[in-house]
This record gives C-alpha cells, structure tokens and sequence, in this order.
C-alpha cells in the first residue's frame, strides 16, 4: 500500500494505512482504540514498541498526538509520517531499535477524527475542534461560514461600501489592503467570511459565534475555565469524550514521562506556562524544558519559547485548560506543543526567534510582507490566492467570492509541501523519546554464607538522561511513586534481613547536570538493597525492580547449595 504525504488522508484512509502498517510490523506496532467520538467514531491510538521486550506497561512511554483542532490537518499527517518511521525503521536504524526496545510510544494520529472530516468533506466545514452543538443548541444571530457555491472551498466575500475597512491593491487586484487612517474618495469595502447570515434584517452583518463552538484544547482540568471567561472550554472538564479519553488513559498509563501535541500553524516549539510566567515554574525545571527545546529547535529549525512570554493571543489574555500545561502541572511531565507550518516565513517576510511577540505579526506588519506573501504563494500553491468573482448571494445579492484559499495556505501547508515540512518533526519526537528514564541491574551478587544462609546484594541505575520522577513538579504532586525493589523467594525460604518489598527512592538522571564548565557527577543515578535469605533447599529467587516512568527490570537468580 502507497502512503505519501503529498496529500491529507481522510478518516477511512487514515484508518486502512494504519491498520496495514500494523499488518506489516506486528511485533512493533499495534492499532487499538483510544476511545469513541462524539459522532461514534474510533480514536485510533497506535503503540510502538518492541514487544518481544516485554509489555508496554513495564516501559517508559512517550506519547505523540495530533489534529485535536479540526482543520489542522498536518499534524495528522506528521503523526502518520512518524509512525511509518518508526515502525520501517526497526532493525535497520539502531537508534529507532534501541528507544523501540526499551520504550512505548503512543501515538494518536487524530484525536479529532469528527471535526476532521468535516475538514475534508467535499463541501467542507470549518471548525475549531468537536461537532457537538455547543454552547447553544441553536444558530445564533449573525454571519456563519458556508461554501455557498459548492466550490469545495470557504473563501472570502467582499461588498462594496463607502464606509468599508478595505481596498484592492493597486499591485495585485486579488489582493485586498488596510485602508488608510485619513484615506478618503476611493473604492472601498468590507471584508466577511463566505457564509449565510441567521435573522439577517438587511443592514447588520457581523460573525457569528460558531454553532459549534468546542476548543478541545481549553477543556484539560489544567487550570480550566468556564465558557464565560474562556470560549470553548466545554461544561466542565474533561466533559467531550475525545478529551476525557485522554485524560482516562494519562491515568491509567503512569508510565508516560514526556508529549509532543501535533498544531498547526506558526513553526514554533511551545512550551508551558500559558497562564503563568515562567518565574512561577521550578527553576530545575525550566532549565529542563529549555534543554529539551533547544534540541527540538536544533533538529526542526523552529524555536522554542513560551507560551506566556511569547505566543498570547492578546497581550492582557491568557489561555487555560490546554493539554501541555494539564500534563506538567498535575503530573509532571515535560510537555511541548509543537505548531507546525507558517505562509508567513515560509515566504521569508520574517524570521522567528525566541524574543518575539509571534501573534503580533498578524495585528500588523508591512504592506510589503502582504506581497512577499503572495509571490511565494503564486509559486508554491498556483490558485491559493482566488481572483475575485461574481456571485449572487441568497441574502445580499450580487457579491463577489475570492481572496485566501485558507485551508491549505495558511492553515497548511500546499500540498506538494508537507513532507519537507512535517519531516524533522519525527526527528525531534524520536530524540525526545530517547531521554527516558530506564533501570539497569548495575550489579546483582549473592554470596553463600554456608548452612544454607545467603547474602544479596542488588545495585540499580538509571541509565536516562531524565529521572526516574522526571521533574521536581511531580515530586511536588506526588505523581510518581518511588522505586521500589521486590524479591519473591522460593518455596520454604525465608528472609533473615531485609524486606520482600522496599522503596529505595528516586534515581537521577543526567539532567540534574547540565552545568557545561564545572560541576560534579555525583553517582545519584544509583540506588542499592540487601538482603539475608535462609533457603534450606535449592530454588529459584526473583528479584524486580519497578520505577512508574523508568521500567520494570527482572532478574532470576538461582539458590543452589552445591
């Protein structure tokens, strides 16, 4: 079966490949269902590891999701591109053999299987996230967005006005521009979205709040907010079943230490906080994060800057209830968003760094970026920008249709551009797995002592670059137990010494020292028990080592007294 991406599948077609992909690596990949949509739909949820080393619940897990909002369709596609990947790369790359080995990766290549299709239907329809009416069960007054021709596309309606915000440009006629403060006597107009206009009384037009109004993404526990101070966050947390699904298997699976969630669009590495400054997080921890972004920026080309600092939609705003800063702040675990795609510096109009303001671009720039835009478009996807051309509106008579083709311009990348752009993020996820905490027997020793009495010794690492609780915020919530050794001896053994089950603590990593010009190495990676067994007869003893977020190791020593 081909699989490219120089396309954007449909659910069905997501579906097949993943199903025989999972066919083609059995050992490697498996398909199952995260949980069910609003409109009855599976969640697919793939498990990458290697089987044949155990299950993926005794591994450090990383998990991968993508297109939580409907019309970001890349990030499926990135997440599809990553899983074929890993599971071709098996055994030719040791790199993807060694992280398949010893970790499990979950990945949801769309969580949003229902707004999605609305996406990709022949007559589309965009929305922000779930199909589920919300928070009216009925259209509000206004403009609502329609492909009123039939085109397959939702374009921009304009209409004459003496009084309009608008003007074409001089340079390109498909192009309109701002006004002037103090312009005057020319041709002007207003600017809508293609749609039709609910209880329209022949004077105002102004948007409509969606009928479907759900942001999946403002509906985590984290911090989470009502409808009345933030759009979309859902009747309460957790209330949509795609997110809930999400949260029941965080719980379920403590395993995981690291995400990625797959958006679209601004080429940027977004980490938490979103609500908060980055002086309110663990210092530790931020050092943390930087390093983990500083890698992912290396890898992709994007930066990595926070959310709070950088990429506020409203300069006095925040936004809450979102899924990396739930995941850090309840659980500790390092989160990342990573928006894909931008038209803006593909076209080169300008470069992003971590000191800039990313959504203040979009308030204002020059004109001239307008038009740098566009002869990138007019090379890279012919048609994005639509001449404008009559059409007799139902409501509003003659108007004309034309301007951004959004979907695949700004929302995502032309098609004949996706796998340049979604390539290095499977790079970055794979790196970013291969921090996990993982346990090691450093030295496991038993020492008879004669009259059937024996001495064991078990000394333990963490061979990650994380630690065994992976950052001091889940210490603080209490989200990861402590390692923990258990012995189970063998028929009529007892112990003398020792305990069958002990807690040892927690076990560093490597990302407590990232001091680069001094700075000791401490052996804080290692942790030990001993025991004194009596085994009056020959038998086999099995000593384990569990870690939530490092693994479970076992090890099967024989009692002998020969």
């Amino acid at each position: 079966m081909d699989i490219t991406f120089d396309t954007y599948y449909t659910y069905s077609q997501l579906a097949e490949r993943l199903a025989w992909l999972a066919e083609q690596h059995p050992q490697i990949m498996q398909v199952k269902a995260l949980g069910k949509t609003y409109e009855g739909r599976d969640i697919p949820l793939v498990v990458l590891s290697n089987t044949a080393t155990g299950p993926d619940t005794d591994k450090p897990a990383f998990w991968i999701d993508a297109n939580i909002h409907a019309t970001e369709l890349t990030a499926s596609m990135a997440a599809l591109y990553f899983i074929k990947k890993m599971a071709e790369g098996y055994g030719a790359d040791p790199k993807i053999t060694r992280v398949l080995d010893e970790v499990a990766i979950y990945v949801v290549p769309r969580l949003n299987p229902d707004g999605a299709e609305w996406a990709l239907a022949e007559k589309p329809r965009f929305i922000r996230s779930g199909t589920r009416p919300y928070p009216l069960t009925e259209k509000r007054d206004g403009l609502h967005e329609e492909d009123l021709d039939g085109d397959g596309r939702i374009l921009q309606m304009r209409i004459a006005d003496p009084t309009g915000d608008w003007v074409v440009s001089e340079r390109d006629p498909r192009l309109m521009i701002k006004r002037g403060p103090d312009e005057a006597g020319g041709t002007y107009y207003r600017l809508f979205s293609e749609g039709l206009i609910e209880n329209y009384d022949g004077h105002m037009i102004v948007p409509a709040p969606p009928l479907q109004g759900l942001d999946f993404n403002r509906n985590f526990p984290g911090a989470w907010r009502p409808e009345g101070e933030q759009h979309g966050a859902g009747d309460f947390p957790g209330s949509e079943p795609e997110i809930r699904a999400v949260i029941e298997f965080m719980a379920a699976h403590p395993n995981v230490f690291g995400a990625l969630t797959f958006h679209t669009y601004s080429r940027a590495i977004l980490r938490p906080f979103g609500g908060k400054p980055d002086s309110d997080m663990d210092t530790d921890d931020l050092w943390v994060f930087e390093a983990i972004g500083e890698r992912g920026a290396a890898l992709t080309g994007y930066p990595c800057v926070s959310v709070y600092h950088h990429f506020r939609y409203h300069p006095k705003e925040v936004i809450t209830g979102v899924f990396d800063d739930w995941l850090f702040e309840h659980k500790g675990i390092f989160a990342f968003t990573v928006e894909m795609w931008d038209l803006a510096t593909a076209a080169g109009v300008e470069e992003k760094s971590k000191d800039k303001k990313f959504m203040d671009w979009f308030r204002k720039h020059p004109v001239e970026d307008d038009y740098k835009i566009v002869a990138y478009a007019d090379q890279v996807a012919p048609g994005g920008l639509v001449p404008w051309y009559a059409f007799d509106h139902p409501q509003l008579g003659v108007v004309e249709l034309g301007g951004w083709d959004n979907l695949y311009t700004w929302r995502n990348p032309p098609h004949a551009l996706l796998e340049a752009e979604i390539a290095h993020h499977a790079d970055f996820a794979l790196a970013f797995a291969s921090l996990a905490p993982r346990l090691a027997w450093r030295e496991v020793m038993l020492t008879p002592l004669g009259a059937g009495a024996y001495h064991l010794l078990a000394v333990i690492e963490n061979t990650g670059f994380l630690p065994t609780y992976v950052s001091n915020q889940a210490k603080k919530m209490k989200a990861v137990r402590p390692v923990r050794l258990e012995v189970t001896l063998p028929a009529g053994a007892s112990l003398l010494g020792g305990k069958l089950k002990q807690e040892i603590g927690q076990l560093e990593g490597r990302s407590n020292k990232l001091e680069v010009t001094f700075g000791d190495s401490p052996t804080d990676n290692r942790g030990r028990a001993e025991w004194l067994i009596r085994a009056p007869e020959d038998g086999m003893l099995t000593l384990k080592a569990i870690a939530e977020r490092g693994g479970t190791i076992i090890r099967e020593i024989l009692l002998t007294r020969k």
